[in-house]
This record gives structure tokens, sequence and C-alpha cells, in this order.
């Protein structure tokens, strides 16, 4: 689980978190993305992947894409061996 956070120009709070904890029935490997002001309430996608593999692609390159976008890592939890070198990329991103 990866939540990111920026503020527009108007001080306005925007949240973006990534997300593999719910199951999806027709893939064993899914990725829930949720955006939005207020995370109760936010949009959502899901995908679904052959393969963790390719999951783990598609998260390095949307959390690239949303960091060059301005989010930085407000929250995250990892796995104990999952994407390890992620790591010290989202201490690098958080929130200071």
């Amino acid at each position: 689980m990866i939540t990111l956070y920026r503020t527009d120009n108007a001080g306005a709070s925007h949240y973006y978190t990534l997300h593999d904890r719910q199951g999806h029935l027709f893939s064993e490997h899914s990725l829930t993305v949720t955006w939005g002001r207020n995370l109760s309430a936010a949009r959502e996608k899901v995908y679904q992947f052959k393969s963790r593999a390719a999951m783990d692609a598609r998260i390095r390159s949307l959390f690239k894409k949303k960091i060059a976008g301005g989010y930085r890592v407000l929250y995250s939890y990892l796995r104990s061996g999952e994407m390890r070198d992620m790591r010290p990329v989202l201490i690098h991103y958080a929130v200071k």
C-alpha cells in the first residue's frame, strides 16, 4: 500500500492510493487505485495482471508519474520481501 499526497495552489489536498489488499475474483494479481480529495469518497480503478512482475511494473509506472506530478509519499506499507528496491525511494519522496 502506498498513499501519495499533494496540495494544489488553492490549498486543497489530493490523495492517490495504490494497494493490492483486496483480491479479485478473476485474477490472482490485482491492483486497486483510489484518488480524490476525500479518500472515503474517492474514485477507484482496479487493474488485473497475469503476473506479480507485471503488477509491480505498473505500480512503479504509476508511482513515477504521480511523483513527477508533485505528489509525495504520505504513507506506505510493503510486506516483507516485496519490492525491496522501492523502500529507499518511498523514504526519499516522503512528506517532510
